[in-house]
């Protein structure tokens, strides 16, 4: 603790000396050194011997951006952009960004939304945090540990969310501002019913109102103006304003999860949603279903663009990082994963593997488009920023449990080994039974029980010949740009794993050659069993706000009768 103190107080001097020496214009002493004032060459002396002193007690890192970005995609393939496909996406930026970035090829998360993002704001596993599944899942809530934005913001830092939230809001104290966050704009569920009109979905469809929320401290007021704007140009526009407006002396956190390429909730002209513009870029795709997925992903890539465009205008880039990542594998019905098997919904790598990327200008030359290999989880988030960027220290009392995260910032930045030699994505105990577990340990991961879909996808080869929108699932609303198109078909490969599966991932990613039946490997079968026996033993309760079925069903509805009042989803205690 006395290091990352003292780190944090010389950091704070450099700071101040940098403020002084911009403010101050009129230097007491005018003795030219080489072309430098006396008090520049000072100044420069000081900083210069301050960063080695930083380098001596925090390692060989001494990189500390002072603007973090980290945009979640939601159901990002694994093989969707262009980068990876042969440009059979259209992403130029994020294929830009991963290029002169550091690509983070073993980035692991759970197999859905709510309890990936659980683990990202509490550095817990998601089972950790007590989001074992989506069951109940408006029942959530993260009230028994200290967030993310949290501890950020006790370091100083603006904490701004914009985007999906998805890990309680049905009271006050689990919606983003009452956790960490300045603002939020975006909305509370695991989708919105459409891209353009923001109609409740992600299991609150009953409620017939709009999901989207415009709140900054404590108040909770649903945002004006939205109603056929596509979500993503949304979310992206107020990202940039708060860049604009950002005080640049203040650190900023500003956490942007869109909704891009989850399908719109429960719409019947189609899930997969976006303007006809980007769709008509998609001109030889063979099928309507990868035309709309891709022009998805190029809104995304848009958005993105919109944000590194913002911070370069205000003079920021140069001290940001700007973080990628997905929430969860890439569902086999409208993205793709190969050569992972399995994709969301899945303990496959296609379900839990997941594309995530760092950039940020001040990456050392030799670090710039290289891939670094060591295993992390959505959990390692929490130190890696608090600790490894912010200078920080959290705390011993942060929730129940200790963090399962680990502080991987000078790993990521100096190329060296991981401190995570495993990653658990889930566990059985007294309080939550799935049909599967699952762990890794190193090169090797066990699967207990039916993992899911086992099929591996690729992205469909292009067309020689333009092949016209609306062939095959999808249509355009009527005066309007408006395209929407169905799912491309539903599969169900399965590999039972009965009673398990080993893989070993480093020869075998594609999880192809299942070594469960070697007897070399009994022996550690049965650790990596224990281990997860263990890891289960120390699983708290479910994260629920309410303990039985009845009562929360009664606050659903009270929530659902006060959002109708309202126009808009909000917490029953608005």
């Amino acid at each position: 603790m006395m290091r990352l103190s003292t780190v944090k107080r010389l950091r704070f001097m450099v700071r101040r000396l940098k403020r002084k020496r911009k403010t101050r214009r009129r230097p007491l002493l005018k003795g030219i050194v080489h072309g430098l004032s006396y008090q520049s060459l000072v100044v420069k002396m000081v900083v210069g011997s301050v960063l080695v002193l930083l380098v001596a007690l925090h390692g060989a890192t001494a990189i500390s951006p002072k603007y973090i970005v980290h945009v979640i995609g939601d159901d990002v393939g694994y093989n969707d952009f262009g980068y990876f496909n042969n440009n059979k996406t259209h992403t130029p930026t994020i294929d830009g960004l991963i290029k002169d970035g550091i690509y983070l090829s073993d980035y692991y998360t759970f197999k859905i939304c709510s309890p990936s993002r659980a683990a990202y704001h509490t550095g817990r596993y998601p089972w950790g945090a007590g989001f074992y599944d989506m069951n109940q899942d408006l029942n959530h809530c993260t009230q028994n540990f200290t967030l993310l934005p949290q501890l950020l913001k006790d370091n100083g830092y603006a904490t701004h969310a914009i985007g999906k939230y998805d890990i309680g809001f049905l009271q006050r104290q689990c919606t983003p501002t009452y956790r960490g966050y300045d603002s939020f704009y975006g909305y509370y569920t695991a989708c919105q019913h459409d891209y353009w009109t923001h109609g409740s979905g992600g299991g609150s469809e009953a409620c017939g109102c709009t999901d989207f929320s415009d709140n900054e401290g404590e108040s909770l007021q649903g945002a004006k103006g939205v109603n056929g704007t596509y979500n993503r140009n949304l979310f992206s526009q107020r990202a940039v304003d708060i860049i604009y407006n950002h005080d640049m002396e203040t650190p900023l956190f500003l956490y942007v999860a869109f909704m891009n390429v989850h399908d719109g909730c429960s719409n019947a002209l189609g899930g997969k949603q976006a303007p006809l513009r980007y769709v008509l870029k998609y001109s030889t795709t063979l099928n309507d279903t990868y035309k709309v997925a891709g022009a998805m992903y190029s809104e995304l890539d848009e958005g993105i663009a919109d944000i590194v465009a913002a911070l370069k205008f205000r003079g920021m880039w140069n001290e940001s990082l700007l973080a990628f990542a997905s929430d969860n594998g890439g569902p086999l019905d409208h993205c793709t994963n190969a050569p992972l098997r399995g994709g969301k919904h899945t303990f496959f790598e296609g379900g839990v593997r997941v594309m995530a990327f760092l950039n940020s200008p001040m990456f050392p030359q030799e670090r710039r488009g290289t891939r670094w290999n060591g295993m992390m989880h959505s959990s390692d988030w929490y130190l890696t920023f608090t600790e490894g960027i912010a200078g920080g220290v959290v705390p011993p009392n942060t929730g129940p449990r200790a963090p399962d995260g680990f502080n991987l910032w000078n790993a990521i930045v100096d190329g060296t080994a991981s401190l995570r030699t495993e990653v658990v994505h889930q566990v059985n105990n007294s309080y939550f039974s799935e049909k599967c577990q699952a762990i890794r340990m190193k090169d090797m991961k066990l699967i207990v029980g039916n993992p899911g879909d086992a099929r591996t996808i690729a992205w469909p080869e292009l067309a020689e010949d333009n092949i016209p929108f609306g062939l095959s699932s999808g249509l355009v609303v009527p005066g309007t740009d408006h395209a929407y198109a169905g799912s491309f078909g539903k599969g169900n490969a399965s590999l039972a794993c009965n009673p398990y599966c080993l893989f070993n991932l480093t020869a075998d990613l594609g999880e192809q050659d299942d070594l469960a039946r070697q007897p070399k490997y009994a022996s550690l079968i049965q650790t990596m069993l224990a281990r997860l026996e263990y890891h289960g033993s120390t699983g708290p309760p479910p994260a629920f706000l309410y303990p039985d079925q009845a009562s929360y069903q009664k606050a659903v509805n009270t929530c659902y009768n006060v959002s109708r009042k309202e126009g808009f989803l909000q917490p029953i205690d608005l």
